[in-house]
């Protein structure tokens, strides 16, 4: 019975809003989930597969007796705060209350939910009667049959690099729409229109790729108000429409991205990418987790697109079979395909439940197949060691004899979590290692017209589903985070990366793009190969939260890329602030 408490609750969390409407990649609240999956003794929420959603907070918390855990009510309230209907009445102390959408109260005891009967308590006025009646929405529509949100989105930046004559800022708005219709259907959208102009590194991936990292296609901008202000117009929207097909199936088609692992990076499928359109099924049943993602992607940029001419397609379809043995080990098995047909999708992808390689076999396919592993074990409620494998191709007797073969493929991540690090509550520690090998999630054929690009590599519009920097590199990222009050974030990030890359026509297996049938050799090939690039990245962020969702932010960032080749050095001192609502900060290292 107190499951069922449970579950109401966390399921009228941001108004009540829907069963599967998701919170941000990498954010807040996906932060605060990895803490108390950490910290519980029981978690059966499989925190590999994000973006994370409101059903899958009810998974997080019980222990064997269906019950919280002492130690874990502070990170409840975190939770709590960081969602909408909830009403903290009683904060930093063992006992909380709370009331839902439904007027139902419920108290939190030392160890567990009961239900009460009592007066409600009075809400605080709303700004002209209509606007935040609750905290943490914007307007509110409540119906019996539909049930919506709105909120503005906001994120005004102005920077300055000492290294650069260029003004640095990110003009943001837009609006978030999230509701249920029936209780049965849910839907999300947000509509963002961006002017901006990015620290040196970035702008020289733009000028390179024609592509902005998370967003994609762009237009020159020019302010008639301030005249540095220089840069790029970049509208963006994510948009989906879900249907929870029994209790333990869901459907969900939109625009948007995914990431799949418990890193900072990801190996297997990452967010770096703008939003892709896609249909995915979520299978959740006894200890497995297993999601099915189809989507259609473009294998150039809009920019080298030129005119009203629709881009070329192309598709990937990807499995995820996530499993735990037990509540602190989890185990994930993940397969791959990169496709391109004329005009069409692969139908015999379609199968959720076959092997792609057997697939591509049938068909006498020239796709580009990738498989992989992820793995996770929690440790004493305290650490979390997790790791990653992603093989592209490869041969085991090349292998064994350290030949540098070309075709062996592969990557390898390994990474390290320390919860309430040194006995300080809130601080959490983050070390991990990523490893590329030279040519991984490329391909050989090329697309008419574009003689420098393959048709099957593992990109959208020019920017790579995994790891930002491609393939041929080594890296090693450290990251502390820290929460010395409920409104103030601190993220201090270092990072350390090594990469080969090409030049003069010469492909040395960094650029995921150019087709591998390009390569300067079949053997000898190593990590770093092509013209060395040292990069050495020192970040700190800093947010206060003045009002629910509402930050003021400071950056920081110091980063040297040194190349064998001058002319791809580049030094940047930044510092910057600015004011944001309703959205997540972009992670932009490369």
């Amino acid at each position: 019975m107190r499951y069922k408490f449970l579950s109401l609750i966390l399921l009228h969390c941001s108004i009540c809003i829907a069963q599967d409407i998701c919170f941000p990649i990498g954010g807040r609240v996906a932060q605060a989930i990895d803490r108390i999956d950490v910290l519980s003794e029981q978690s059966s929420i499989h925190t590999s597969v994000q973006p994370y959603t409101r059903t899958q907070l009810s998974e997080v918390h019980l222990d064997d007796n269906n019950t919280f855990t002492e130690s874990l009510l502070n990170e409840e309230l975190v939770l709590f705060q960081l969602n909408s209907t909830p009403e903290t009445l009683i904060e930093n102390t063992l006992e909380m209350e709370f009331v839902d959408s439904t007027n139902t109260f419920y108290t939190y005891g030392k160890t567990k939910i009961v239900e009460s009967k009592r007066n409600l308590p009075k809400k605080g006025p709303a700004i002209f009667g209509h606007f935040y009646k609750q905290k943490g929405a914007f307007y509110k529509l409540d119906t019996e049959y539909l049930k919506m949100t709105f909120d503005p989105i906001l994120n005004i930046k102005f920077g300055d690099d000492r290294r650069s004559e260029e003004f640095i800022f990110q003009n943001t708005r837009g609006i978030e729409i999230q509701g249920i219709i029936d209780d049965k259907v849910y839907f999300y959208t947000s509509l963002i229109e961006n002017q901006g102009r990015f620290q040196s590194h970035i702008e020289r991936r733009i000028a390179r790729y024609q592509s902005i990292p998370g967003f994609g296609s762009f237009k020159p901008f020019s302010s008639s108000v301030i005249d540095r202000a220089r840069g790029w117009d970049f509208p963006n929207s994510q948009a989906y429409v879900g249907f929870n097909m029994s209790k333990h199936i869901g459907i969900e088609l939109g625009h948007g991205r995914h990431f799949i692992g418990n890193g900072y990076q990801s190996l297997l499928l990452s967010d770096y990418a703008n939003n892709y359109f896609y249909l995915k099924f979520s299978t959740k049943v006894w200890k497995l987790h297993y999601q099915n993602i189809f989507a259609e992607t473009n294998p150039i940029s809009a920019q080298e697109n030129p005119g009203d001419n629709l881009l070329d397609k192309k598709y990937f379809a990807s499995h995820y079979l996530s499993i735990k043995p037990r509540e602190n080990i989890e185990i994930g098995l993940f397969e791959t395909v990169v496709f391109s047909r004329q005009n069409q999708f692969e139908l015999q992808y379609l199968n959720p439940i076959i092997l792609y390689r057997t697939v591509e076999f049938f068909l006498d396919s020239p796709d580009n197949v990738l498989i992989g592993l992820n793995a996770k074990w929690n440790l004493w409620q305290r650490f979390s060691i997790y790791g990653q494998l992603i093989l592209d191709e490869f041969k085991l007797n090349e292998l064994r004899e350290s030949s540098g073969w070309w075709a062996n493929k592969y990557g390898f991540q390994a990474g390290i979590k320390y919860i309430n690090a040194l006995n300080i509550k809130k601080l959490d520690l983050q070390a991990e290692f990523n490893l590329v090998r030279p040519y991984t999630y490329g391909h050989r054929d090329a697309i008419p017209n574009f003689p420098n690009t393959s048709i099957a590599n593992y990109s959208h519009q020019n920017q790579p589903l995994a790891h930002p920097l491609g393939a041929n590199f080594r890296e090693i990222i450290g990251i502390a985070r820290y929460k010395p009050w409920s409104s103030l974030f601190i993220q201090s990030k270092a990072m350390y990366a090594i990469y080969g890359d090409s030049t003069d026509g010469l492909h040395w297996g960094n650029d995921i793009l150019i087709p591998n049938q390009n390569r300067v050799m079949e053997f000898g090939n190593e990590i770093g190969q092509g013209v060395s690039n040292t990069v050495v990245s020192i970040s700190m962020d800093i947010s206060y939260e003045f009002f629910h969702d509402y930050y003021f932010d400071l950056h920081l960032m110091y980063r040297n890329q040194d190349s064998e080749d001058d002319l791809y050095d580049i030094k940047t001192n930044y510092i910057g602030c600015g004011i944001r609502a309703n959205i997540e900060n972009l992670k932009l290292d490369y």
